[in-house]
């Protein structure tokens, strides 16, 4: 092997390692126990619930019927509850209408979740205490708005709750719940522990109203709005809180082919927003924003699904050619993200579904070099990704 290559090979197995061990520093994190709530003050606050739909009529009526049950158990006065209808039919608005939702008509040359919020947010323009973003096809716990009330009365300005899977139907959408599920308890659960601002995850999130207004207009992102909005977020240094308690279930892809679709948008708007966003993170460092650092440095990580395979790919290279550091590092890197995985998901779930587990990874690796082609698409275009089993 030349020594050029080999070179290169430690280089990359070098940076798929550091990302192994700060997983596994994550993972580790996540086991300390978190502070105590303070006490509810017991007082309701007003939200703005809005929940974006891009043509997706069946799964929007499914969720818009479960979830317009909190105002039986919420003031009704306390909140509006409002569909940002893009590309609906006039007979879905009219179905969400009459069980009680808002529904905000927009219509736009190419769609984003950005630009639907912003028309939101105009035509909403009152006297709330706070905003919850939902995705189409997620469903809230009964509790969701008393659990943020009481976040927002704690001093919380920005929270980020869970979203647990609502379906399992295929591999796929299992493996698909694991991963959020590992990432919520590393990158929100253990990153809080260690001080620092949990990620965004897109829905299941409660904002200080003026906040979010103030925000939300200097958004311009095709695709990896969240991304944007916790680099704009932590620049301000403004926290982003974890909570495990404020529920959602989502519905997770079922086939590779939108696994591969949604990989690509989130890649592409990862990266993005690296390579946007690592000058100014050098420079606010050296002024004490550690969160805004640690938040960019995040966007650096690479594929969580290849990661484990390319450690193991030049570990056994190393050790084939003569080469212990190589062998060595990858081995390092490969033990540190394996065991993270295991410190974050529970086993006798993993014990139960190891064929399936098995069985798919094959299918998510093909996936996520396939998302790495769509990048550079999803740079110019939004890729919708379809729900299919949330209306069921």
């Amino acid at each position: 092997m030349s020594s050029i290559f080999l070179t290169l090979a430690i280089v990359i197995t070098a940076y798929l390692a550091i990302s192994g061990l700060y997983q596994l520093v994550l993972a580790l994190a996540s086991k300390a126990k978190g502070k105590p709530m303070c006490k509810f003050d017991g007082m309701p606050r007003k939200f703005l619930v809005l929940v974006p739909s891009y043509k997706e009529d069946a799964v929007i009526t499914h969720s818009t019927k479960k979830n317009m049950a909190l105002r039986y158990l919420y003031p009704k006065s306390k909140f509006d509850y409002v569909v940002i209808s893009d590309g609906l039919k006039p007979e879905t608005n009219a179905v969400l209408r009459n069980m009680g939702a808002k529904v905000h008509e927009v219509q736009f040359d190419k769609s984003t979740k950005v630009k639907s919020l912003k028309s939101a947010m105009t035509a909403y323009d009152g006297d709330y205490d706070g905003v919850v973003l939902l995705d189409a096809d997620n469903t809230a716990n009964v509790n969701y708005l008393f659990r943020s009330s009481h976040y927002l009365s704690c001093g919380h300005k920005v929270v980020q709750g869970i979203r647990r899977a609502a379906n399992e139907q295929t591999s796929i959408a299992l493996m698909d719940g694991l991963s959020e599920s590992a990432n919520t308890e590393m990158l929100c659960k253990g990153a809080n522990r260690l001080g620092f601002s949990s990620k965004l995850s897109g829905s299941s999130m409660v904002f200080d109203y003026q906040i979010f207004k103030d925000l939300i207009y200097k958004l311009e992102a095709i695709g990896g709005f969240d991304k944007e909005l916790e680099l704009a977020l932590t620049k301000l240094g403004i926290y982003i809180h974890y909570a495990e308690d404020l529920v959602v279930y989502d519905e997770k892809v079922a086939s590779a082919g939108s696994f591969a679709k949604q990989r690509g948008r989130w890649l592409q708007a990862q990266y993005t927003f690296f390579f946007k966003s690592i000058g100014s993170a050098i420079t606010r460092l050296f002024r004490g924003q550690f969160d805004y650092f640690h938040k960019v440095m995040q966007l650096a990580l690479p594929p969580r699904v290849l990661t484990p395979f390319g450690l193991a790919f030049f570990s056994a290279l190393g050790f084939i050619v003569g080469s212990p550091l190589l062998g060595f590092i990858g081995l390092a890197g490969l033990v540190a993200t394996v065991g993270s995985y295991f410190l974050v998901l529970p086993f006798m779930a993993l014990m139960k579904n190891s064929t399936r587990i098995l069985s798919s990874l094959p299918r998510l690796v093909f996936s996520t070099f396939k998302a790495l082609s769509l990048m550079n698409k999803s740079r110019k275009t939004f890729i919708h990704t379809k729900h299919e089993f949330a209306h069921k």
